[in-house]
C-alpha cells in the first residue's frame, strides 16, 4: 500500500484563481443570458431547481439582509446543492464549505474548524446549541432544507463570541402545495439507505400544514469490519392562527448505531521508526466495539407579525441525547515490523446523558429618524444544558476476557469475547452550563448607498460539576465557574456600484472555556477582537454571488495542547492538559463565489488562508491547514442529451502537521513533527432526469483514490481519508 504522498499546490490554487476569475468576471453574453432567464429564489424547496445562491440570511446579526449586505462571511449550501453532491451529513456539508476543515479522531469523533479554530456554536433555526465531537450526534440533511455558515466573531447572537464560525442548520418546513419523493440510494461497502419525504396541507383550507421525512440507512465502511444502522425521523405541523400569527411544532429523531468502532488512529511508525505502510482499511478495534448515540429534538416557534413592518419572534428548542460506548481498540504503542505485536489496547464503557433547552425570543422592524427608514432588532437567547455521565463501567471484579495488547495486528480480525460491564443506573456526575444573553442591533440608513449596523450583547456564562457517589447521593461540586461580558459589534456597508459593495466589521470575542491545565484548573476565558473587511459583490442580475475578504483576529488565553507534559499524560477525567497562549494573532484572506453562471451552469467555490502565531512569533493550530481551496460546478446539457447534469468538483489543502512521539529505535523515542503533505481530491457528479419527478444520480468521491491522512498525530497516529466512493440515488417525487 503506497503512504499518504504530497501533491503540489500550485495547479490546484491555479486553476481555483482560474475558475473564480472567470465566473466573477463573466462576459457580457452571459449577462444579457442571465437577465432573460429571471431571479432565483433562494430558499428552495424539494425537487426544485433554484441553484446554489440564497438570498437571504438572518444568521448574522437577526436582521434579514442579503448576503451582499452583510458585513461578514457567509455561506448558504441550498438543498439543490446537498442534492447535486450527495451531501447527506454536516461533515459531507462542511467539506464542501469555504474554509471548513473537517477531522476525525476516530470512526465516531468529528471536529470542525475555521479560520483555524474550532466551531462549537450551532444553532437550530437560529436556537443557539453546542457541538461536541465526543457527544454529539453528527446530524443528518435529509431534515434540513439549508445550513447557512458564518464565519468569523457572532457574539451579538450567539452568545461564545469566537472567531471561528456558526452554523445555522434550517430545518425544512411544512409547504403550501401537496410535495413528496421517495429516495433509494446504494454504494460502495455495501450502502443501502432509503428515504421519504412529504409535505403539504392538511385542513382549514391550506392553512394548517404538515411535513413528515424519514430515512433508514445500513452500511459498511472502508475500514474492516466497521459497520452502522442509522434511523432519522422529522414530523412538523404549521399553522396559520390569524392572518399575521404562525405557529410551527415539530420533532426530529437520530439514531446512530456502529459496530466495529474505532478508538484511535492508525500508527505511523514500527517499533524500529521505520514508517508502516497500512491501508486506509486498517482497523485494531473489537467487532462488538461501539458507540451508540442516540438524539431528539422537540421544538416550536410562534411568529406574530405587527403593524408597520414588525415582527416578533419566539423560538424553543428541546434537546435529549444519550451516547453509549463500549469500546476495545490498540491505541498505544508502536508495532512491531516483524511480529506484527506490541500495540497497547485501551478498553471503556460509558454512559452519557444529556438534556439541553434553548430558546431565542427577539423583536424586529423598521423606524424612521431625520426622515430615513432604519432597522432595529431587540432579543434574548441562551440554552441551559445537563450533562450526566452515569456510574458504569467495566466490571473490574471479573478477569477481561480479551487480551490487553494486540498479539499481532497483521492478523487481527476483531473476534474476541465482549467484557462484563456494570450500569448502577445513578449519576457519577452531572456537568451543569448555562448561557443567557440580552442583544440589540441598530441598522442605520444615513445615506442611499451606506448602512451601518451598531449592536451590542450582554452575556452570562455559568458552570459547575456536581459529582456524586455509587448510590446516586450528591457528594460534591467542582468547577464552578461564572463569567459575564459585554460584547459590542460594529458593521458597515458601503455601496460602490449597484453590484458591488465594500464592508468592515468588528466584534468583541469572548468565550468561556472547559480546558484545563497540567493542574486540572479551568483557563480562563478567551478574549480578543476580530476584524473583518472586503468586497462583495452580485453579478448576472443577481444570480452570482462573489466576495474577496480580509481578517485579522487577536487572542489572548487561546487553548492549545500543553506540549510540556509527558506523552499519554491525561487529567483525572480522562482530557488532555492545555495551556494558555496569550497574545495570539490570526491573519488571513478569503475568496468566494456562488450561483449560477447561466441557468443551466451553477458553480460554488472559494480560497481560504490563515495563518495562527503566537506572541512569540511560532505558527500555532498547525493541525490546520494554511490554504484551502474548493471549487464544485454542475451543467445541464441541452440537445440530445437533454435531462442529462453533469459536475464536479476539487477540495485542495496544504499541509498540516503536529508534534508526536517518533520512536528512533526499539528502546528510545523523540518529539518531532508529523505530516500531511498537501493533496487534492477529485469529485465527479452525474444526473440523468427523466422528467421532473424521476432522475437518477451518481457521485464518485475522491475520483482517483488519493490516499491520505485526515489528521495526524492524534495518539502519535494518523487518521485515513475515505478512498474512492460510488454513491448512487434513485429518487422519484410528485
Amino acid at each position: 500500500m503506497r503512504r499518504p504522498s504530497s501533491v503540489p499546490s500550485r495547479p490546484a490554487g491555479l486553476l481555483l484563481a482560474v475558475l473564480l476569475a472567470s465566473t466573477a468576471l463573466a462576459s457580457p453574453a452571459l449577462a444579457d443570458e442571465a437577465e432573460a432567464e429571471g431571479t432565483v429564489e433562494g430558499v428552495v424547496v424539494t425537487g426544485s431547481r433554484d441553484g446554489y445562491a440564497a438570498k437571504v440570511t438572518e444568521s448574522a446579526a437577526k436582521l434579514k439582509m442579503s448576503l451582499k449586505e452583510t458585513p461578514q462571511s457567509v455561506t448558504v449550501i441550498t438543498r439543490e446543492r446537498m442534492d447535486d453532491f450527495g451531501l447527506m451529513t454536516i461533515a459531507n456539508v462542511l467539506e464542501q464549505t469555504t474554509g471548513i476543515t473537517v477531522q476525525e479522531n476516530d470512526s465516531s469523533r468529528v471536529n470542525f474548524t475555521s479560520r483555524g479554530f474550532a466551531i462549537a456554536n450551532f444553532q437550530l433555526d437560529g436556537v443557539p446549541t453546542t457541538y461536541s465531537s465526543g457527544n454529539s450526534t453528527m446530524g443528518d440533511t435529509l431534515i434540513y432544507e439549508r445550513v447557512e455558515v458564518v464565519r468569523g466573531a457572532t457574539g451579538l447572537v450567539t452568545g461564545s463570541g469566537d472567531p471561528s464560525a456558526t452554523v445555522n442548520l434550517i430545518r425544512k418546513a411544512p409547504t403550501l402545495d401537496l410535495k413528496g419523493s421517495v429516495g433509494l440510494v446504494a454504494g460502495s461497502w455495501n450502502r443501502g439507505r432509503v428515504e421519504a419525504d412529504l409535505s403539504g396541507p392538511i385542513f382549514a383550507a391550506g392553512r394548517v400544514r404538515a411535513r413528515v421525512a424519514g430515512a433508514f440507512e445500513d452500511k459498511e465502511s472502508y475500514i474492516d469490519f466497521l459497520e452502522e444502522k442509522k434511523k432519522v425521523a422529522l414530523a412538523v405541523i404549521e399553522a396559520d392562527l390569524t392572518d399575521t400569527t404562525l405557529a410551527r411544532i415539530g420533532y426530529d429523531y437520530l439514531e446512530v448505531t456502529p459496530r466495529g468502532t474505532t478508538w484511535g488512529t492508525s500508527p505511523m511508525f514500527y517499533r524500529d521508526g521505520t514508517p508502516t505502510s497500512y491501508s486506509p482499511s486498517y482497523n485494531a478495534a473489537a467487532r462488538w466495539s461501539s458507540w451508540d448515540r442516540n438524539t431528539s429534538n422537540l421544538y416550536g416557534a410562534i411568529e406574530q407579525k405587527l403593524p408597520g413592518d414588525w415582527l416578533v419572534r419566539v423560538a424553543l428548542n428541546r434537546r435529549q441525547s444519550e451516547s453509549t460506548a463500549k469500546l476495545y481498540y490498540g491505541y498505544g504503542g508502536y508495532p512491531d515490523r516483524q511480529t506484527g505485536g506490541g500495540l497497547i489496547v485501551a478498553d471503556y464503557f460509558n454512559i452519557y446523558e444529556e438534556e439541553e433547552t434553548g430558546y431565542d425570543v427577539y423583536a424586529t422592524g423598521p423606524f424612521e429618524l431625520f426622515g430615513r427608514k432604519h432597522e432595529l432588532v431587540v432579543g434574548v437567547n441562551g440554552y441551559e444544558r445537563d450533562g450526566t455521565t452515569m456510574n458504569a463501567a467495566i466490571d473490574t471484579s471479573r478477569p477481561r476476557p480479551y487480551p490487553m495488547t494486540i498479539p499481532d495486528i497483521r492478523t487481527w480480525d476483531g473476534r474476541i469475547p465482549e467484557p462484563y460491564v456494570v450500569n448502577l443506573g445513578t449519576p457519577n456526575q452531572i456537568a451543569r452550563t448555562k448561557e443567557s444573553g440580552v442583544y440589540g442591533a441598530l441598522r442605520f440608513n444615513p445615506i442611499d448607498r451606506l448602512k451601518v449596523i451598531v449592536g451590542v450583547r450582554s452575556s452570562e456564562w455559568e458552570t459547575k460539576t456536581d459529582r456524586y457517589n455509587l448510590a446516586g447521593g450528591y457528594t460534591n461540586t467542582t468547577g464552578a465557574y461564572s463569567a459575564d461580558r459585554i460584547t459590542p459589534y460594529f458593521g458597515a456597508v458601503f455601496d460602490i456600484t449597484p453590484q458591488v459593495s465594500a464592508y468592515v466589521s468588528y466584534s468583541d470575542l469572548f468565550k468561556p472555556q472547559s480546558n484545563r491545565n497540567k493542574f486540572n484548573e479551568l483557563l480562563a476565558p478567551v478574549i480578543g477582537a476580530n476584524y473583518e473587511g472586503g468586497l462583495k459583490g452580485e453579478f448576472l442580475n443577481g444570480r452570482l454571488l462573489g466576495s474577496l475578504v480580509g481578517f485579522y483576529v487577536k487572542q489572548d488565553n487561546l487553548a492549545e495542547i500543553d506540549p510540556t507534559v509527558p506523552d499519554g499524560f491525561l487529567l483525572p477525567d480522562g482530557s488532555s492538559a492545555y495551556r494558555a497562549v496569550s497574545g495570539a494573532e490570526t491573519r488571513g484572506v478569503e475568496a468566494e463565489v456562488t450561483g449560477q453562471i447561466t441557468e443551466r451552469w451553477r458553480v460554488a467555490g472559494g480560497y481560504t488562508y490563515a495563518y495562527t502565531e503566537n506572541a512569540a512569533k511560532v505558527r500555532i493550530n498547525t493541525l490546520n491547514p494554511r490554504n484551502i481551496a474548493r471549487i464544485y460546478t454542475t451543467y445541464d446539457l441541452t440537445g440530445p442529451l437533454q435531462g442529462l447534469t453533469v459536475g464536479g468538483g476539487l477540495n485542495w489543502q496544504s499541509e498540516i502537521y503536529t508534534l508526536a512521539t517518533v520512536p528512533t529505535s526499539n528502546t528510545a523515542t523523540v518529539r518531532r513533527n508529523v505530516s500531511q503533505g498537501s493533496y487534492v481530491l477529485a469529485n465527479l457528479m452525474a444526473r440523468y432526469r427523466w422528467n421532473e419527478r424521476l432522475s437518477l444520480t451518481v457521485n464518485v468521491d475522491n475520483l482517483f483514490d488519493k490516499t491520505y491522512y485526515r489528521r495526524v498525530g492524534f495518539y502519535n497516529g494518523g487518521y485515513f481519508g475515505e478512498p474512492r466512493k460510488v454513491t448512487v440515488t434513485l429518487r422519484a417525487g410528485f
